[in-house]
């Protein structure tokens, strides 16, 4: 071999067979074959390449399963642990492995059971209970993901993130004293646990305790500034404080981490509505809504914003579809009934029977019109004239809404004084002639007529 690009003889071979040192521009010698790549990783036009080591799949294919579906590449996940468990079905990593494949694609049932097995090969492993719980927790099984959680404190006392879970799932059940004791033993545990000093600031937020809350939020932002949730927190602590101005700087900050999210786009919309702003509460209501249609609490927020633009029938519509998303919605049901009250729509609301019978826990429940009969367009429609049809009084029209056409108008009213009078109506010959040319027939030879 000689020195590449001068004799068209191939230089230093590279990995795949014969090929050259491509020259500056990472072009390849006069051979056509190609040596390393260029800078940019590109090859030439024969498809070969030098020490990348990969080639091109044939067709055009791509090398990664990014043109799988779904199902195939949870199938291809699950084929190892399977193959492993058909020759062992006591492997407890083996089950692990297909667990977290399971909780990888949010199948959180099968998830479960995979766990369980591993358990029951290895029931004192404390990353199985861990998985379990949190499992449990995202089917909403909180009493039996508290039971895994204190399982594992027997076995590992001082585990930071169990107590941080243990601390969640107290404060979901409404056991907020024994959460924030929970806090307590995370931070012991971990001082430098954001998620700990997050989970406290949700349990002070709870508990009313709004400017402790906010020193619990803002050590955990500390730690580590991009956690949405710890703005998302401490916003809402600022806007029950009555600091609009700062809770609308948290929850931007909030929304800049995570845009995504429809309960902070909610938070902000409220903290606009405190303001008086209700055009501006409205933007981020629909953006809420676009993100998630089946949160009542954006439709609730929209609701207001309408009404404080008094756009009522569109503000009782998504007071209604809120209601409708959530029939236990107390606020949206208070919004509503004060609305159609100051509209004057008769509703037909049975909303105190309906608190009544859940309160005596009885098993059907008698539900509001908003959430079984006719829309609420259709309801306010029939409730215009409501009184007046009590009344024996007809609905009371405008003159200007009823006004016929002007020819027809003035046609009718043409001579109606003289027949007012008795009198007979005369017609001018203008109003009663007939065409030019019969008009000049009669007029020629009346005379000789006369004279005859």
């Amino acid at each position: 071999t000689g020195r590449p690009g001068s004799t068209g003889k191939t230089g230093r071979p590279g990995s795949t067979g014969k090929t050259g040192r491509p020259d500056r521009a990472g072009k390849t010698c006069k051979t056509g074959k190609t040596g390393r790549p260029d800078r940019a990783g590109k090859t030439c036009k024969t498809g070969k390449t030098g020490k990348t080591g990969r080639t091109p799949l044939k067709g055009g294919g791509r090398p990664d399963n990014a043109g799988d579906t779904a199902y195939e590449r949870r199938n291809k996940a699950l084929a190892p642990y399977d193959k492993a468990l058909q020759k062992n079905p006591e492997d407890a990593a083996a089950w692990v492995g297909k667990a977290a494949v399971f909780l990888r694609h949010r199948m959180y049932s099968d998830s479960l059971k995979a766990f369980e097995k591993a358990l029951e090969i290895e029931p004192s492993n404390p990353a199985y209970l861990y998985e379990k719980g949190f499992v449990l927790l995202q089917l909403k099984r909180d009493e039996d993901a508290l039971q895994a959680f204190d399982r594992l404190l027997e076995i590992k006392p001082n585990s930071d993130k169990t107590w941080n879970l243990r601390t969640s799932v107290l404060c979901r059940l409404g056991q907020h004293e024994k959460a924030l004791e929970a806090s307590e033993k995370a931070l012991a545990a971990n001082p430098k646990l954001a998620g700990a000093w997050n989970a406290k600031g949700s349990v002070l937020v709870d508990l009313g305790r709004y400017e402790e809350a906010i020193i619990a939020y803002d050590a955990a932002l500390k730690i580590n500034p991009d956690l949405s949730r710890a703005w998302e927190g401490k916003a809402f602590a600022l806007y029950n404080l009555d600091r609009p101005v700062e809770a609308t700087i948290a929850y931007d900050a909030a929304l800049k981490i995570n845009p995504d999210n429809a309960k902070i786009w909610v938070g902000k919309a409220m903290v606009h509505l405190k303001l008086g702003k209700h055009k501006k509460a409205l933007g981020p209501c629909s953006q809420a809504i676009l993100i998630k249609p089946d949160l009542a609490e954006a439709w609730y927020c929209k609701g207001l914003a309408l009404a404080g633009l008094e756009k009522g029938e569109e503000a009782l519509g998504a007071l209604d579809r809120a209601i409708r998303l959530n029939p236990d919605y107390v606020e949206a049901r208070k919004a509503r009934n004060s609305l159609s009250s100051k509209l004057g729509f008769d509703l037909d609301d049975d909303e105190d029977e309906d608190e009544d019978e859940r309160e005596e826990g009885r098993p059907e429940v008698r539900k509001s019109v908003w959430t079984k009969r006719e829309p609420t367009s259709e309801i306010i429609k029939k409730s215009r004239g409501y009184g007046r049809d009590q009344r024996g009084e007809g609905p009371k029209k405008s003159e200007w809404t009823r006004k016929e056409p002007k020819e027809e108008k003035t046609e009718k009213s043409w001579g109606q004084g003289r027949e007012q009078r008795g009198e007979r109506t005369e017609r001018s010959v203008r109003t009663r002639r007939g065409p030019k040319g019969e008009e000049t027939e009669k007029k020629v030879g009346r005379g000789r007529e006369t004279k005859k």
